[in-house]
């Protein structure tokens, strides 16, 4: 569990890294589109063990699916 976390919170930083440091919006789609399938996992693999702890990771993966749709959005406005 604690490596999946581990990689879950280096895709989130990797994704600002990406997006406003190095202010490449393309790369960041990969990031984001790679942090969405992690916060699928962790919250897949929690369910297993705490149910409860589980759900309370569902408005993370919601809003991370958001910025994942801005970034659609901005990439596709800006080619």
């Amino acid at each position: 569990m604690s490596r999946r976390l581990g990689a879950n919170l280096a895709l989130n930083t990797g994704w600002t890294w990406l997006f406003f440091r190095r202010r490449n919006p393309r790369a960041a789609l990969a990031g984001t589109l790679l942090l969405d399938l992690s916060n699928a996992g962790l919250i897949r693999q929690l369910a297993r063990t705490d149910p409860v702890a589980a759900r309370t990771l569902l408005p993370y993966a919601a809003w991370c699916a958001f910025a994942t749709a801005l970034n659609v959005s901005l990439t596709r406005r800006n080619p």
